[in-house]
């Protein structure tokens, strides 16, 4: 199933929506499937789009964007597309070539410390939820398991670093089923992450803290 209206969710993830446009389209989500899967795929797209300089942004001009009269929102759905891919090649977060590889011996550094994970159940919304949370070189991949969450909801995932400064890390529709992984990240690294708090149109449905 298609729809027209699928190219609106990476301006609405980003916020490039203007009030009535914003407005008209949450009206419209909870009836389109397609557009609620879509949703789902570009939920982690916005913390990684953090780890994009100026000057990559600036290289995607020579992209054709989407045909919608708002040049702002074209250059964010290109950016999101170019984040996809990159994500789906296993490539790194960095749009420049890169050096030429040289020999060098075989690696004998010892595995990586498994995922820390996070998990809280609220007494007030009884939302019960666990996180791994997988260090990456743009910041932290986050991995999600919910129970108790009300269907046919629109969650999302803030997360606070230690400094105070926050961003939005995965928007998600609570339409799953309850042993699915719900995808996330953040360009902080776990080390600097206080809290996440998650919630839906009602309010806090539960926080995670190490």
């Amino acid at each position: 199933m298609s729809c027209q209206h699928t190219v609106d969710v990476g301006a609405y993830l980003f916020g490039s929506l203007d009030p009535k446009e914003r407005s008209a389209f949450e009206r419209h989500l909870p009836g389109c499937e397609a557009c609620r899967a879509e949703m789902l795929r570009l939920a982690p797209l916005p913390g990684l789009l953090g780890r994009l300089s100026l000057e990559d942004v600036e290289h995607l001009d020579d992209l054709p964007a989407p045909p919608k009269p708002n040049r702002q929102r074209g250059v964010l759905i290109v950016c999101a597309a170019v984040l996809a891919a990159l994500a789906l090649a296993g490539g790194v977060l960095a749009l420049r070539p890169a050096s030429a590889p040289t020999s060098a011996p075989a690696s004998t550094s010892a595995a990586p410390p498994p995922a820390p994970t996070w998990a809280a159940q609220d007494q007030k919304t009884g939302v019960g939820a666990s996180v791994a949370m997988i260090t990456k070189s743009w910041g932290t991949e986050m991995r999600f398991k919910f129970e108790h969450v009300k269907p046919g909801a629109r969650c999302k995932v803030m997360v606070f670093d230690k400094g105070g400064q926050r961003e939005i890390g995965g928007w998600w529709g609570s339409d799953h089923a309850p042993d699915e992984e719900i995808p996330g990240s953040t360009s902080f690294r776990v080390d600097r992450i206080d809290r996440l708090e998650v919630s839906d149109e009602s309010g806090l449905l539960v926080t995670l803290r190490p």
